[in-house]
Order: C-alpha cells, then sequence, then structure tokens
C-alpha cells in the first residue's frame, strides 16, 4: 500500500449509498454491485437467484471517513476532522488509521483520488 501525502484528496466513485442519523451518529450503508467473477459464478447466480448489489454497513468512524471523501476535503482535513470528531482510542494513531481505511476502499474501486486520471 503507498502511502498518500496528506494534501491528497479522496473521492467516492458511487453515488449509491444513504447516511441515516442512529443514536446522534452518521450510518452510511454503500451499494456495492456484486459481479460474477467467471461463467461458474454466472451459473450459480442464475440458479440461486443471487443479489446482484450487496450492501456495505459502515461503522461512525468509517461513516464519517465517507461523508467527507467528496473531491473537496484533503486528507490532513479529514483526519483533523476524525480527531475531532471520534473518540481518540477509536482512532489513534489518526493518520494510520485513515490511511489503512482509505486504501481498503479504494481497493473496493468505492473512492479514487481527484489527483488521478481516472
Amino acid at each position: 500500500m503507498s502511502e498518500r501525502p496528506s494534501t491528497a484528496t479522496p473521492i467516492r466513485t458511487t453515488e449509491d449509498w444513504d447516511c441515516e442519523r442512529v443514536d446522534g451518529s452518521r450510518k452510511v450503508t454503500i451499494q456495492r454491485p456484486r459481479q460474477p467473477r467467471n461463467r461458474l459464478d454466472e451459473f450459480l447466480f442464475d440458479l440461486f437467484d443471487t443479489p446482484t448489489e450487496r450492501e456495505l454497513e459502515l461503522d461512525a468512524v468509517g461513516s464519517v471517513v465517507w461523508c467527507h471523501c467528496d473531491g473537496d476535503t484533503t486528507m490532513a482535513e479529514l483526519a483533523d476532522e476524525l480527531a475531532a470528531t471520534v473518540p481518540e482510542e477509536r482512532i489513534e494513531p489518526v493518520g494510520d488509521t485513515l490511511s489503512y481505511f482509505l486504501a481498503q476502499l479504494a481497493e473496493l474501486n468505492l473512492i479514487r483520488y481527484a489527483d488521478d486520471n481516472q
């Protein structure tokens, strides 16, 4: 996993998500398409009527991050937002926690960086 500079700006690659308030915290649910990887998967998807959408529910920390992946908020600003809104024990060290989570989102093709040519 390559380390992004703090000026990198993550941006969501999907608009298929919901955000609701639960006990005062944000809760984001992302709809992700589920694609068959091969012909056997296709057959099994059809046979078992497998849904083509998968829900990904984010916890409070992930929801804060997701809501700020707007193409305007840099990683440094996102880290500051997390530090201000999430209990320290949940996110320390904040830079590592944020980088790891954003790498997971990028691996799932749910975000890209505004400076990437995609």
